[in-house]
């Protein structure tokens, strides 16, 4: 009987022909944290600095991570009292969802 009402709560919750997402790698996973991670401490540091955080942005040279970088940007530019850790965290979610699917 639980498994029925549980199918049922699936099936409402889930639109038909929906695909779950496709299971992040453990590349990606350390891929994207070293982005994200080395990106706000560089956003963060121009900020305390008063220098201009896109100028001190390292580029890399992938559209995947240059998007990623520039999401970044844009939040910190949102938000400046975000700490480098809050950014951090959302440049590694917007990266791991927004990864090629390739990858």
């Amino acid at each position: 009987m639980r498994k029925h009402v549980v199918a049922c709560l699936m099936a409402l919750l889930v639109p038909s022909g929906t695909v779950f997402a496709q299971e992040v790698s453990e590349s990606v996973k350390r891929t994207c944290r070293s982005v994200a991670d080395s990106t706000a401490r560089s956003i963060v540091s121009a900020i305390r600095a008063k220098r201009e955080p896109a100028d001190a942005v390292r580029r890399v040279p992938d559209s995947w991570l240059e998007g990623v970088q520039a999401h970044m940007l844009l939040a910190a530019s949102k938000a400046s009292s975000l700490s480098e850790d809050d950014l951090a965290a959302i440049g590694y979610s917007y990266c791991v969802e927004r990864r090629p699917t390739t990858r």
